[in-house]
């Protein structure tokens, strides 16, 4: 399906046409997209709604380049495209909608001025056990192939797209703290920023580079075994521009590893009962670092994890589908 056609406006429109095609053909209870199909029962909000994602990339660009960008929106056709079709999915008030997270509610009431019918759906999220008998290892063995001792605190990011899940600006809070500990901050505390995913690791190292964390950054690419380096880190930072609910904070947080995170994040939404810290914006290089310097006190960071282990058992897969098959029986029969 949707591999039809040489741009991926005609893809999208194929993709949904045989959809409904196949919607129409089988015998299905439900039908359940995660992209706007007109005809579906549910509509699963998992990348957020189209015009929360215009507008955060503005936000991201600044006043004067995301002005820019909002005049060349009509370009692009497949938004376009996906803004046209979201609309007639919303606009249909027997469709479930199943935001991901409040913030992603709020985009649809506050967009939509829809409000029935919406059911938040937090992610799920799969995690080894907290108390694993490797963990201590996986800290360790991690830690010595950066040269990383053991008393460092280390912020872990963990990002594909490095510009909007804010990498550029988690460097220059780091970069801040290091300018700003003679203040009050403890100075003998070696802190490190460890980067992970598929982005610009030349362009995040230079970024390091302007900023004299050269020697405190450590930008690693891809990984397979992504909870040994939950292991290492002693918390994890992820300064977003848009997350509908990253899956990263739902698995630190289920992992009993503290986030700092921003309010365009609905997966901050958990961390609301001491799981966390929450700034307002990336560019706050202030707060950010005063976020940073309060988790590099072990006793924070001790009672973060303890909220963490409250909240722990909402974010699993089981309370996920639990969440899905209340949705599913509000719908009508078919």
């Amino acid at each position: 399906m949707g591999t039809r056609g040489r741009w991926r406006s005609v893809q999208l429109d194929s993709f949904v046409a045989d959809v409904q095609e196949a919607a129409r053909a089988g015998r299905f209870d439900i039908v359940h997209a995660m992209l706007p199909v007109p005809g579906a029962d549910v509509y699963q909000l998992r990348g957020g709604t189209v015009p929360g994602q215009r507008m955060a990339g503005r936000r991201r660009r600044g006043f004067l380049a995301g002005l820019v960008a909002g005049l060349c929106e009509p370009f692009n056709r497949h938004r376009a495209r996906m803004a046209r079709l979201e609309w007639q999915v919303v606009a249909d008030r027997q469709v479930m909608c199943l935001p991901v997270s409040g913030m992603v509610a709020g985009e649809l009431a506050g967009y939509y001025d829809r409000l029935e019918r919406v059911r938040v759906v937090y992610n799920g999220v799969e995690v080894p056990a907290a108390d694993s008998a490797w963990r201590s290892q996986w800290r360790l063995r991690r830690r010595e192939e950066l040269g990383i001792g053991p008393e460092a605190v280390v912020f872990l990011t963990v990002a594909n797209n490095f510009l909007l899940k804010g990498v550029p600006e988690a460097i220059c809070a780091l970069s801040g703290w290091y300018d700003r500990r003679g203040g009050g901050r403890r100075a003998d505390i070696d802190v490190r920023l460890v980067v992970i995913g598929n982005g610009d690791m030349e362009l995040a190292k230079r970024w390091a580079g302007i900023h004299g964390v050269a020697d405190k950054v450590h930008v690693l690419g891809y990984v397979r075994d992504i909870f040994t380096w939950y292991a290492a880190a002693d918390a994890v930072m992820l300064l977003s521009w848009y997350d509908p609910c990253s899956r990263v904070v739902l698995e630190a947080t289920r992992w009993g590893v503290p986030s700092i995170t921003t309010r365009f994040n609905g997966a901050a939404e958990v961390l609301a009962g001491g799981a966390g810290l929450l700034v307002d914006s990336p560019t706050d290089v202030d707060y950010v670092a005063a976020a940073m310097d309060a988790l590099t006190d072990p006793r924070c960071r001790e009672a973060c994890s303890a909220a963490c282990a409250r909240v722990a058992d909402e974010l699993s897969i089981e309370r996920h589908v639990d969440r899905l098959l209340a949705a599913y029986a509000e719908l009508p029969e078919r």
